[in-house]
């Protein structure tokens, strides 16, 4: 299988314009059997109630789009969008085929004052095998190893719109190649992870107020994990390629977790600037849906 990323310019706004950017993109690419966008890549990454202008009909604009251009270049495509189902908001990621949609997947953890969270169902069954999803957070998470860990997978896909210190390239690289291979380890299958580009555009809260003091933008950074993959040369700054053969595997070696994550990080800031961000964005989420 040729599988592709294409990392996205997350500056470009507006629907229409996105998709003719995404299209022309895929067009340049050398026989694709699998093209992966970021997380909310129809829309772009916003984390803000901006954001809901752009929200889907429980996804029937992003699918019927995305299955006529699966169809025109002979390729599945996992694409995230925004969307908006009984007068609520996800964050939500799709696999389609030339055959048409083959499911979608919904941010557990979503952005509190602009997604509906819950817990949702992470994996997507498609013609070469069961693809797990996480979008961005979720990929950290417990849930989302218990929900997969007793499934055969495929492939595993890590859909990102993630802000990070560009001044501090060689940590973020280190974070997301720990994540990432612990899951390559874990099920023996690629993980692909995909993020935009672009600067960080306001996000409500002590934490969007702290990284915005800090300068920080989405820094694309796409990488597949695949031992064994042939390196395909895209010749396209936004693409990265691999080919590899794709055989669907169980669980053959188990992950540890930090109570409930799987990056050990700081109990100070989780406690006392992300519980309260949580908290305060579900209030304002209900107070203005």
């Amino acid at each position: 299988m040729r599988i592709f990323t294409l990392e996205l310019n997350n500056d470009i706004k507006g629907i229409a314009q996105r998709k003719i950017y995404i299209e022309d993109l895929i067009a340049k690419l050398d026989r694709p059997d699998f093209v992966v966008l970021p997380e909310l890549a129809v829309c772009s990454y916003m984390a803000s109630q901006k954001i809901w202008q752009y929200a889907d009909d429980c996804g029937k604009d992003t699918s019927s789009w995305a299955t006529a251009l699966a169809g025109k270049y002979h390729t599945y495509i996992g694409v995230g969008y925004l969307d908006k189902e009984n007068g609520d908001y996800y964050n939500r990621y799709m696999i389609v085929g030339p055959d048409g949609l083959y499911g979608t997947v919904t941010k557990s953890e979503g952005e509190s004052a602009v997604f509906k969270r819950g817990w949702f169902h992470p994996i997507i069954k498609t013609p070469f095998g069961n693809v797990g999803v996480a979008i961005c957070y979720d990929a950290k998470r417990k849930h989302f190893y218990e929900k997969v860990k007793n499934t055969e997978l495929s492939l595993i896909l890590f859909p990102h719109g993630c802000p990070a210190n560009p001044k501090k390239p060689d940590k973020e690289r280190k974070s997301n190649d720990y994540f990432c291979r612990k899951y390559a380890d874990a099920f023996a299958v690629p993980v692909v992870y995909v993020n935009s580009k672009g600067k960080l555009e306001y996000m409500p809260g002590k934490m969007g107020a702290m990284m915005a003091r800090a300068g920080f933008a989405m820094n694309g950074m796409s990488k597949i994990y695949a031992d064994g993959a042939v390196t395909i040369d895209t010749g396209i700054p936004e693409a990265v390629g691999i080919e590899i053969n794709i055989v669907p595997q169980n669980l053959k070696k188990e992950i540890h977790f930090y109570e409930n994550d799987l990056v050990k990080g700081n109990y100070l800031f989780r406690k006392f600037i992300l519980k309260p961000d949580i908290q305060n964005g579900i209030r304002l989420y209900e107070e203005n849906r």
